[in-house]
């Protein structure tokens, strides 16, 4: 496998000088071959940062994890290979922590914020360390795992419901499992109490009403009545985001 990787490099660099694309290649690492472990974990980044990517990446490394709402028992150890929750502990924790990064950036250049878990969503962004990149070694591997586990303090970001989830089991409405550290973001549902919204996310949903409405007027009358009422629902909830929105510091 370490050679394949080799090979795979090779031919990345010879297909990116083939199309004069220079520094897309794979340059020479000073660390040494990049080897299997490293990239699981290079590959491991990309796909979490793809919209959905966590559940992709548990999937890809043979995990559901019951759409990543629960860590398992026996592990990546029971397919005889070692490391997948590491792996997806530190992706998990480091997405997270980015969603907390551009949160609190979003705030600061003025975006308002509204929903049920507001004031959590607040203190989750003062703790919250910022990573630029790191070495992600057997002790940052707890830490993810440790900071996955602060019931109520930690956002994951949903963009196909426009919203983040600041995760708390007991108040989540996706049904996660007793011992979750991770919403089922697929079965994200309205008027859960881990919901918040910005600016941004009320637009958001403005922009996709008037795409539905454009639909609409191309499909079937009974398709276009219910395309016409998703619409609606989406102009609702963005109506009573800048109905209660609020700017940060008049929630501290």
């Amino acid at each position: 496998m370490n050679q394949r990787i080799e090979d795979f490099i090779t031919w990345i660099n010879r297909e990116t000088e083939s199309h004069r694309l220079p520094d897309q290649g794979v340059p020479q690492d000073p660390h040494g071959a990049i080897g299997l472990g490293r990239f699981r974990r290079t590959l491991a980044w990309h796909i979490a940062r793809r919209p959905g990517g966590l559940v992709a990446l548990a999937i890809q490394y043979g995990h559901m994890r019951t759409v990543l709402n629960a860590r398992t028992s026996s592990g990546y150890g029971s397919r005889s290979r070692r490391g997948i929750h590491s792996v997806l502990d530190v992706e998990t924790a480091l997405a997270a922590a980015g969603t907390a990064a551009r949160l609190r950036d979003r705030l600061a250049a003025g975006e308002k914020i509204s929903g049920p878990a507001a004031r959590r969503a607040l203190t989750a962004t003062v703790q919250v360390p910022r990573f630029e990149g790191r070495t992600v070694t057997q002790k940052f591997a707890k830490q993810a795992a440790d900071y996955l586990a602060r019931d109520g303090l930690v956002l994951f970001d949903n963009p196909d419901a426009s919203l983040i989830c600041v995760f708390k089991r007991d108040n989540a409405l996706c049904e996660p499992g007793p011992n979750a550290t991770a919403p089922n973001q697929f079965d994200c549902r309205p008027g859960c109490g881990n919901a918040i919204r910005l600016d941004s996310h009320a637009n958001e949903l403005l922009e996709e009403a008037d795409r539905i409405n454009q639909l609409a007027t191309l499909a079937p009358h009974p398709l276009a009545r219910r395309l016409r009422v998703t619409a609606e629902q989406h102009r609702a909830t963005a109506d009573t985001h800048h109905a209660t929105a609020q700017p940060a510091e008049d929630l501290s």
